[in-house]
């Protein structure tokens, strides 16, 4: 299909049809690369919602994809990769446009996200229980089953690729799912919706609904047929879901926000730290909840180190994101651009050294656009509220260490716990590290990759559960036993 498929959506994908918002209202689209919108959206809301979640537990009931055999939704999912593939030069640009990520990463996050149906395709037929005896001549099955109804709220950063994150194994278990992206970049995930039919996929068993977080997101969180939620966003965001599932008593599974710590000791590969350093921070324009945003130095290379960074920040090339040189793109909107510009304004108002960035960018090509150059402020203390607030943007800040027990010290010195980076020589102090540092994912000699293989999510502020992996697959099962008895029943009041 073309670009134009995925840039102007016919509606949220319902039941097996696109449907406007019952109210007829929509949403404008912006271009972060130009701050002028150039689509629109349904502005959904509860009655939307309603509709949705209707439609998943019909699908369910039905049995017509949670019955169907697990082979036969595998090659469902299988030909649903293969749709994003064919599509994948329309959908890249449809979500560059949409996020204002450079063309480059947008391709690499359409691949990704056939990868993940991929995996999961392959996964939805080794889905297996347990059997085992069991006391008083019994016999235990162990059977698994699917949740049910999956609602799942995904961000803006990497928004069909999180989708996937959650929508493909929910739906590889049987699941129905209400898919509802974040209102700043919705486009491809209303693509994947239309894809999903194409390849099969029983009407209502993926239901996408785009609107604010507010009048679509939080009648999803807080209703109660939705038997899991499964959210990905900010930790204010994730208090107000959690807060809702907890007054229905239902599971949730959150991947919350992250201040990911990077530690450079004086033995590791400096050229090669300083890159994975720069990697780690300025991927995604720091849009990214595991960003290496605090890097920790031993302070025998410190300066070196600062300075080797800055001049990594200084060499990325940052234009409108559809130039196929284009290096680091736009923020997502205004005011998340005013708001990575005002943590950087505290952070030397409070003391920190700028070395280089700290400016919006908006000559030439980036006119209009949300552009901000990448910074690096150094000299980072742990009382300075950029050492220990997500800023989600190109900032990265730098603190000098002295030994390893004051990089760890320093490295959970946050609420956060989602991911972390090791650079060292010593296969023994990169195993102490591993050990001690409080985080859910820890890359040593590498930083920001996270395939679908290996299961991610965090721990402390940074949530709880996991998506990827075939750990993934625990959250969207429920366990069911079964006591069978293997002879006859003794009269329990006989004398």
């Amino acid at each position: 299909m073309s670009t134009s498929t995925y840039l102007e959506p016919l509606g949220n994908m319902i039941g097996g049809e696109w449907r406007p918002a019952r109210s007829g209202e929509t949403l404008p689209v912006e271009d972060p690369a130009t701050g002028r919108p150039f689509s629109q959206i349904p502005a959904s809301g509860a009655a939307d919602i309603d509709d949705a979640i209707a439609s998943a537990r019909s699908t369910l009931r039905s049995g017509s994809w949670s019955r169907l055999q697990p082979s036969e939704r595998g090659r469902i999912m299988w030909q649903l990769a293969s749709l994003i593939r064919r599509d994948g030069e329309a959908l890249a640009h449809a979500e560059t446009r949409d996020s204002g990520k450079p063309i480059r990463e947008a391709r690499e996050d359409i691949a990704g996200t056939a990868d993940i149906f991929e995996y999961y395709a392959g996964a939805a037929s080794k889905l297996t229980g347990q059997s085992h005896p069991l006391p008083s001549a019994q016999l235990g099955m162990v059977m698994r089953f699917p949740i049910g109804v999956v609602g799942t709220i995904t961000p803006w950063n990497f928004p069909i690729y999180v989708a996937a994150w959650k929508v493909a194994p929910a739906l590889a278990c049987g699941n129905s799912v209400i898919l509802k992206p974040s209102e700043l970049a919705s486009l491809t995930c209303l693509g994947l919706g239309g894809l999903a039919l194409e390849a099969g996929m029983p009407a209502g068993a993926l239901n996408v609904v785009s609107g604010t977080g507010g009048d679509a997101g939080a009648p999803l969180a807080g209703h109660p047929d939705v038997d899991l939620l499964a959210f990905t966003g900010g930790v204010v965001t994730g208090r107000k879901v959690m807060s809702s599932r907890a007054q229905l008593v239902r599971p949730v599974q959150m991947e919350l926000g992250g201040k990911s710590p990077n530690i450079v000791f004086d033995d590791a590969d400096f050229d090669r730290a300083v890159r994975g350093a720069a990697f780690g921070i300025f991927f995604a324009q720091g849009e990214n909840c595991n960003a290496g945003s605090r890097v920790l130095v031993q302070d025998t290379i410190y300066e070196r180190f600062v300075e080797g960074l800055a001049g990594m920040a200084r060499s990325i090339r940052v234009l409108p994101p559809t130039d196929e040189r284009c290096q680091m793109g736009a923020l997502i909107s205004r005011a998340h651009l005013e708001k990575v510009a005002g943590y950087v304004e505290t952070g030397v108002r409070e003391g920190a050294r700028l070395v280089t960035g700290g400016r919006r960018l908006d000559d030439g090509a980036l006119q209009g656009g949300h552009f901000y150059a990448p910074t690096v402020l150094a000299d980072v203390r742990p009382h300075h509220r950029v050492f220990t607030e997500e800023i989600f943007g190109p900032v990265v800040v730098v603190t000098p260490f002295h030994d390893e027990e004051e990089a760890i010290q320093l490295a959970n010195a946050t609420e956060y716990g989602l991911a972390a980076g090791v650079w060292t020589s010593n296969v023994s102090r990169a195993l102490r590290c591993v050990q001690e540092i409080d985080s859910g994912y820890v890359w040593v000699n590498t930083f920001n990759y996270t395939p679908v293989e290996a299961p991610f999510g965090g721990v402390k502020g940074s949530g709880f559960g996991r998506d990827c992996g075939m750990q993934a697959l625990d959250t969207y099962t429920t366990w069911k036993t079964v006591a069978w008895a293997t002879a006859p029943f003794t009269n329990w009041y006989e004398s």
